[in-house]
């Protein structure tokens, strides 16, 4: 049987590819005294067979499978949320789809942490964003540690995202 402990937190760290999300995930997790690190890109690999590449437009069922592993990103998160650990998913996840993430999420608060962004993949800026273009991970970590309230978002006081539909 499980102790009781309060719930988790749960911190995603994105940005955008190569901006050292896994590293720093892990890093961030590691210093915490009870916590895990979910990888995105391990969510991703668990597809054997089907896989629909994500192309520019989108087709909608690379959206689904983008969604189912989000969704398996946060279910293995919440486990660990419930027995008193605190979830740190690293993933690429910017632009438009973040607001899907999020509702992904709702209603628990998130703490968003998002690594060199480049304007253009920005809509709106909410949870903590870093320039870490010249910093050491060990100076990353401690800037989330350190700035982690900035990072939470109430993910019931955001409006919902327009999801489409193809």
């Amino acid at each position: 049987m499980t102790t009781q402990r309060p719930l988790g937190r749960l911190v995603l760290v994105t940005g955008a590819p190569g901006a050292g999300k896994t590293t720093v995930a892990r890093a961030v997790a590691a210093r915490l005294p009870r916590a895990v690190h979910v990888d995105g890109a391990a969510i991703h690999d668990m597809v054997v067979t089907g896989e629909v590449p994500m192309t520019l437009p989108a087709p909608p069922e690379a959206v689904e499978q983008l969604f189912l592993r989000w969704l398996g990103s946060i279910a293995v998160a919440e486990t660990y949320q419930q027995a008193g650990f605190d979830a740190v998913i690293s993933d690429t996840i910017l632009g438009d789809f973040l607001d899907d993430f999020i509702d992904f999420v709702s209603p628990a608060p998130l703490h968003l942490v998002v690594l060199n962004p480049s304007p253009e993949t920005a809509t709106r800026r909410v949870g903590l964003w870093l320039d870490t273009s010249t910093q050491s991970v060990t100076e990353t970590v401690e800037a989330v540690l350190t700035r982690l309230a900035e990072a939470r978002v109430e993910t019931d006081d955001l409006p919902p995202a327009v999801v489409p539909h193809g």
